[in-house]
This record gives structure tokens, sequence and C-alpha cells, in this order.
């Protein structure tokens, strides 16, 4: 009777563990770091059209969300969008920041006059792109061996295009 018993119990218990697939809805830290830089690209993309369409830049990200649709299920990973336009509306800077990275575009006109990225988690298979700089932190301990202070340098690369 105690095998018939724990057979039935591995039937109802164990077997049906073993063969469920585990399906993961969340996205990966490395997906989170992929949108977040998509989302810039778009960002960026989408406030070209505005500016060429309309000889001012905009500050609006409902502008850029109807140019673009797939920006808008982007905002969902969570991101946060910072949007400034000068008063002329001749330029702008964009910060996107998710847990994954903070990245940041300017462009005066058609150039493009700035643009950085920091990697505030260390994903494997993304990083931060071509011509951006990751600011690096060091740390100082003062000469009592008591206190630890650290700082962050870093520059922004300036990029001219022709």
């Amino acid at each position: 009777m105690l095998p018939l018993l724990l057979i039935a119990f591995a039937a109802l218990f164990i077997l049906p563990q073993l063969f469920k697939s585990s399906r993961s809805t969340s996205l990966s830290a490395k997906d989170r770091g992929a949108l977040t830089l998509d989302a810039i690209a778009r960002i960026d993309r989408a406030e070209q059209q505005v500016f060429s369409s309309s000889g001012k830049y905009t500050a609006h990200l409902a502008d850029l969300v109807a140019r673009d649709k797939v920006l808008a299920s982007e905002t969902t990973i969570p991101l946060t969008v910072d949007l400034d336009v000068s008063e002329s509306g001749k330029g702008y800077v964009a910060r996107v920041t998710s847990d994954i990275f903070s990245v940041t575009r300017a462009r005066s006109g058609t150039a493009l006059v700035a643009q950085s990225c920091r990697e505030l988690r260390t994903t494997s298979g993304v990083g931060c792109p071509t011509g951006t700089t990751s600011p690096r932190t060091e740390t100082v301990t003062t000469p009592t061996g008591t206190t630890t202070t650290t700082s962050t340098t870093g520059t922004v690369t300036t990029v001219t295009t022709k």
C-alpha cells in the first residue's frame, strides 16, 4: 500500500513540476539595456523629423510618440525621459534613464553636439554605444584610514558631424 501512495504522490505533485515549462514574462537586464539605447535613438530620430518639418524641436514626448509608435511601448520598461528644448527651439537635450543605463544626446540645429552614456548596472552582451564615454569611478581613502570618499569623474564625448 505504501508504494502505491508514493507513486500517487509523485504523479500528483512531483511530475507536474518536472514537466512545467518556465516562461518568464519579465525583461532581462540585457533586454532593458538594449531597449534603453534604442529609445534614445528613436527620440533623436523623431526630434530630427520634427525639426525638419517645423524648424523647431519639441519638448513634448507625446509629439515624438505620435511619430514613432514603438517608442510608446519602450517607455513601459520603465524609462525616465527628460526633454529640454532651447528657447529658440533650435537645440535640445534628451536624457533617457532606466535601471541599466542613463544616456544623453544633445543637438544644436542638425548637428549632434554631445552624447554620453553611463552604465548604471553591468550587463553582459550590451554596453554603452561607440562614440560615448562612460565616466569612471575612483575611490579615495584619506590618510587616517577611516574615511572613504567616492567621486565620479568623466567627460562627455563631443561629436561633430560633417
